[in-house]
């Protein structure tokens, strides 16, 4: 299996495998960064491998939740729900990620935008 590592402004990415039902992998977050709030069209799974992870979930009412993820911990997030991955700890967070659907357009932008 090749696992393919990206270098992406706040930490790395790994893709470990995408078709068109399923993609798994790993994001790494630096100390103190945090991704764009997005969301996917499908279900996405977070499982905390190291370090915390704080998700900010953003409700139908317009209002956020924050869902600390420590060591261990996981999470299930609804498809189309946004949310914003965040690292708030001076210690690089780790999450594997698994998406229950076709992302594979994401994960192309994701190839072609970032740099091995």
């Amino acid at each position: 299996m090749n696992f393919e590592n990206y270098i992406i402004p706040q930490g790395k990415i790994m893709i470990a495998f995408s078709d068109e039902n399923l993609s798994v992998g790993t994001l790494e977050l630096e100390s103190g960064q945090e991704l764009s709030k997005h969301n996917r069209p499908c279900l996405e799974s977070l499982f905390q491998i190291e370090g915390t992870c704080v998700m900010k979930m953003f409700e139908d009412d317009g209002t956020v939740t924050d869902v600390t993820m420590n060591k261990g911990d996981s999470i299930d997030i609804p498809a189309g729900k946004f949310h914003i991955h965040s690292n708030p700890t001076d210690k690089p967070s780790i999450t594997f990620w698994k998406a229950s659907g076709d992302i594979r357009d994401i994960i192309e932008n994701i190839r072609t935008q970032n740099k091995m």
